[in-house]
C-alpha cells in the first residue's frame, strides 16, 4: 500500500514536470504563466500556494517591477512542483544548460574513459593536455623587422629557441619503452 502511494506520487511528479515549460522560454513571466496554466492553476491559486500576493504574481508574469529574489523563486518552484534550477534559468540567474546532444556526447566519452586501464587513462590525459596546449598556443609574430622587411621564423627568439611550446604527446613516457 505504501509502495502504491509512492508510485502514484512519482507519476504525479513526472506528469507535472512533463507539463512544465523548458528554461528556453523567452522570459520569467512567460515561464511562470506557461507552468501555471499547463497545470490548470489560477493566479490566485498559485499566489495561495506560494505565499505571494496575486498582484505581485501578476506583475511577475507581465514582466513589471523588480527582479524577484532567489527566495521568491524558490517559493514559486515549490508551489509549481518545478525543479529549482529550471526557474533560476528562466529568471536568468543560472546560465542555460548545454543542449542534450552535448550532454549525451560527454556521457559517452566519459563512459569510454572510465572503461580504460590506468595506462590508457594516462595516455588520454597526455593527449588532451597536448591538444589543449596546441589549440591555445599563439605567438604574436613581429610585423616588421628593424630594416622594414618581413622577419624570418629564425629571427623570432621564442620560435627559434623552442620549436614546440607546451606539453608534447609523448611527455611522461619512459625513454626505454619506445626502443
Amino acid at each position: 500500500m505504501v509502495r502504491d502511494r509512492a508510485a502514484q506520487e512519482g507519476l504525479a511528479r513526472m506528469s507535472v514536470r512533463a507539463a512544465l515549460p523548458g528554461p528556453s522560454t523567452t522570459s520569467l513571466g512567460d515561464w511562470i504563466r506557461q507552468a501555471r496554466t499547463s497545470q490548470g492553476i489560477s493566479q490566485r491559486g498559485l499566489a495561495d500556494r506560494s505565499g505571494l500576493s496575486r498582484s505581485y504574481l501578476c506583475d511577475l508574469e507581465r514582466g513589471r517591477g523588480a527582479k524577484p529574489s532567489v527566495t521568491t523563486l524558490d517559493m514559486l518552484a515549490i508551489a509549481l512542483g518545478a525543479p529549482r534550477a529550471d526557474l533560476l534559468r528562466a529568471a536568468g540567474v543560472l546560465e542555460p544548460s548545454p543542449n542534450r546532444g552535448e550532454q549525451a556526447a560527454e556521457r559517452r566519452l566519459l563512459a569510454l574513459y572510465r572503461a580504460l586501464s590506468s595506462d590508457g587513462r594516462a595516455a588520454i590525459e597526455r593527449f588532451a593536455r597536448f591538444t589543449h596546449a596546441e589549440e591555445h598556443r599563439w605567438v604574436q609574430p613581429p610585423l616588421l623587422s628593424l630594416d622594414g622587411s618581413a622577419p624570418s621564423l629564425e629571427s623570432i627568439p621564442v620560435l627559434a629557441a623552442a620549436p614546440h611550446l607546451g606539453p608534447t604527446l609523448f611527455d611522461g613516457l619512459s625513454s626505454d619503452s619506445g626502443a
